[in-house]
């Protein structure tokens, strides 16, 4: 029997940003989590202009919601995600599969029994301003409605009992960085991008 896979409106994770770093702590979005890395140590990369203070490129008034990047011990990023009623962490690694720049990040605000989630943003540009897209999460639902073997996965229902799901990625590294570089030109596998400027 084939799964059934509910679309962005019953099974996105309700976040409150979009792309960076799942900056996706200030709007609404719907973002692909995998159990495993997008990156292995080989991949990582380090960038000196990633470390401040990130907002969405439009805002106008002083902004209440940031980024705080900082740059921790090796490759990796400490991100602290300030919103108007919260603040959360998570870690972020910026790494490079051929010619592309992919960030990868996970939050540290977790619970003992949560299993920590990445999440893969495109990096198309960091200077002047930081542009990322998210994987599109509609576009891979039908992906694997029609091709359920095209990456490794679970479709968790929101209740017990329920048909259907959200999508949650189990292949390992190897299988997410080829499936990856098999999509990154597909526009239609990427969300808008996002936009963000520099507070420092």
């Amino acid at each position: 029997m084939k799964t059934q896979i509910r679309s962005q409106a019953s099974t996105c994770i309700i976040t409150r940003t979009a792309a960076l770093l799942a900056l996706a702590l200030f709007l609404a979005g719907c973002v692909v989590t995998s159990v495993y890395p997008f990156y292995t140590d080989k991949d990582l990369v380090s960038n000196p202009v990633l470390p401040g203070k990130w907002v969405d490129a439009d805002a106008t008034n002083p902004p209440s919601e940031y980024a705080q990047i900082k740059p921790l011990d090796g490759k990796g990023y400490w991100v602290t995600l300030v919103g108007a009623q919260e603040t959360n962490s998570m870690e972020a690694h910026l790494f490079r599969l051929k010619q592309q720049l992919f960030l990868d990040t996970f939050p540290t605000n977790r619970s003992l029994d949560y299993v920590p989630t990445h999440q893969v943003s495109k990096v198309l540009q960091i200077v002047p301003r930081l542009e990322t897209a998210d994987l599109n999460y509609d576009w891979l639902s039908h992906l694997l409605e029609k091709h359920p073997k095209a990456i490794r996965h679970l479709v968790l229902p929101e209740k017990p009992g329920e048909e259907g799901g959200r999508i949650v990625l189990t292949a390992d590294t190897k299988e997410l960085q080829r499936f990856l570089l098999k999509y990154v030109n597909n526009t239609n596998a990427w969300n808008n991008p996002s936009h963000y400027k520099r507070l420092d």
